[in-house]
């Protein structure tokens, strides 16, 4: 059964690449465009993996959003792939992993970055999952 990975960002250009991305390799793919949409769908899908984007319609959404998915017990352990070009500002590695509450994320992932460098960590996540 193929992984389902869900990508959580407000810029459709990169969802639609990187959904094409994916898909050439297996994975199911569920979109969602803002935080909230995000949430409600990483509760009601279950996916394997989670892209998540740190700025939408805040320059901070989807660090709020990666603590309220930590909320739910059915994703807690889901590994959350936090898609960036926040840290170059911001000295935010140290805060990095599971168990951190400031920043509940797995890994980073800084854009600009070409599709198969997404693939190569969504398939390292997956593998360390197992």
């Amino acid at each position: 059964m193929a992984h389902k990975i869900l990508i959580v960002d407000d810029d459709r250009d990169f969802v639609e690449i990187s959904r094409a991305t994916l898909e050439s390799k297996g994975y199911q793919v569920v979109a969602a465009y803002d935080g909230k949409e995000g949430l409600e769908k990483a509760l009601k899908e279950d996916p394997d993996l989670i892209v998540l984007d740190v700025m939408m319609a805040t320059q901070t959404e989807g660090l709020e959003v990666a603590r309220q998915m930590r909320e739910h017990k059915s994703l807690k352990k889901t590994p959350i792939l936090m898609v960036t070009a926040i840290r170059e500002r911001m000295d935010i590695s140290s805060k990095i992993g599971p168990d951190k509450n400031w920043l509940p994320v797995t890994e980073f992932i800084e854009k600009p970055f070409p599709p198969h460098k997404l693939l190569k960590k969504i398939d390292q996540l997956l593998s360390r999952k197992k």
